[in-house]
C-alpha cells in the first residue's frame, strides 16, 4: 500500500507526561483520514511532530516517504497545514498573505488562489486582525490548497466555525481529494464532520492507537443489538459472548455492542434462543463512546 504519512512506535513526552506512546499508524496515499480522540489524547502533538514543530523523543515517522527525523526542504513544499488557530500577520491584508506565500512556495498556483479566495468570499483588502475566526481559517485553507500539495493536514479547524463555513470548508476538502488526489490527515472532535467525508478513521488515547479502519470496516465489525426474550434472559451467558463490549438490561430486553462480523456472532446468538434479534443504528459517535467507556473513560457515577 502507498502510504502518505506512517509512524513506527513514534513517541513523545513533556515533563514526565506520555503525550504520544510508541504509537504505529498508517494513512494511505489519496484518502481522506480522520483522527479522533478526547482533549489531550496526543493528536495535536503527533501532527506538530509529523510536520516538524516538534521532535519525538523515539520512534519515527514517514511523511511521502522521507523520515521526519531527516526531512529536507523538498517536503515543506509538498504539505499543506491548517492549524485550530491559523498564525499568520495581524497587519496584512488577505492579498498581502497570499502574496507572501507565493513567494515561499514554488507550486503555488495563483489560479487555485483566486478560485478558493472567490468560492469562500474573502474580503482581499481586509487585514487579518479584522477577520473572524472562521475567515481565518478560510484564509489558511485557501493557502494550503493553492501550494498544490499532496498532502493536508489539519488540526481541528473547523471547531467553533458556524454550520455554513464548515459545510464550505469540508466541501472544499472533499472536492480537493476528488480533483487532485491530495491526501488529508484531519483531526477533528466533530465526528458527525468526519463520517461523512473522511473513508478511514483512527482513534488514539493516552497517545496510544484504539482502532483504526476504513469506516465501512468499522460498521461492518461493531454492531449494537436488542435481544428480546420470553423469560428470564441468560444473563451470564451473554456476558461471556467473545467481543462483547456493552450490556444493558431492561427487564426481558438485553441491548449489547459487540465486535465482530455478524455471521460469526450469529450462532453464539440462536443458542441463546431469544424470541427477536433486532441489530440498531449505530453511527461513528456512538462507536468511539463504546470504545472510550471500554478503557474507563468518562464520569464517575
Amino acid at each position: 500500500m502507498d502510504l502518505a504519512i506512517e509512524t513506527r512506535a513514534l513517541s513523545k513526552s513533556f515533563d514526565g507526561l506520555q503525550a504520544v506512546d510508541k504509537l504505529h499508524l498508517a494513512v494511505p496515499a489519496g484518502s481522506i483520514f480522520g483522527l479522533i480522540g478526547p482533549n489531550g489524547a496526543g493528536k495535536s502533538t503527533l501532527i506538530k511532530m509529523l510536520i516538524g514543530l516538534i521532535r519525538p523523543d523515539s520512534g519515527d515517522g514517514f511523511i511521502l516517504g522521507q523520515s521526519i527525523r531527516k526531512r529536507d526542504g523538498s517536503i515543506r513544499n509538498r504539505v499543506g497545514y491548517v492549524p485550530d488557530v491559523p498564525v499568520m500577520y495581524p497587519g496584512f491584508t488577505v492579498a498581502e498573505m497570499y502574496r507572501l506565500s507565493s513567494k515561499l512556495y514554488p507550486f503555488w498556483d495563483w489560479e487555485r488562489c483566486r478560485e478558493l479566495h472567490q468560492g469562500f468570499h474573502l474580503p482581499e483588502g481586509q487585514r487579518i486582525r479584522n477577520l473572524s475566526r472562521g475567515q481565518k481559517v478560510q484564509v489558511a485553507l485557501v493557502m494550503a490548497l493553492a501550494l498544490r500539495p499532496q498532502l493536508l493536514l489539519l488540526d481541528e479547524p473547523t471547531a467553533g466555525l458556524d454550520p455554513v463555513v464548515r459545510r464550505a470548508f469540508l466541501q472544499t476538502i472533499i472536492e480537493e481529494v476528488a480533483g487532485q488526489g491530495t491526501t488529508v490527515f484531519y483531526s477533528s472532535h466533530n465526528l458527525n464532520d468526519l463520517e461523512q467525508s473522511a473513508d478511514h478513521i483512527a482513534a488514539i488515547y493516552r497517545g496510544r492507537m484504539l482502532f483504526s479502519h476504513t469506516l465501512d470496516e468499522l460498521k461492518e465489525t461493531v454492531h449494537r443489538l436488542q435481544l428480546i426474550f420470553t423469560g428470564e434472559p441468560p444473563e451470564d451467558a451473554i456476558k461471556s459472548l467473545p467481543g462483547l463490549m456493552e450490556y444493558h438490561q431492561s427487564g426481558r430486553v438485553i441491548t449489547i455492542t459487540i465486535i465482530g462480523h455478524l455471521d460469526s456472532i450469529s450462532p453464539r446468538l440462536v443458542e441463546l434462543e431469544p424470541e427477536l434479534v433486532k441489530e440498531l443504528n449505530l453511527d461513528l459517535e456512538s462507536i468511539f463512546v463504546t470504545f472510550m467507556e471500554a478503557q474507563g473513560y468518562g464520569f464517575e457515577r
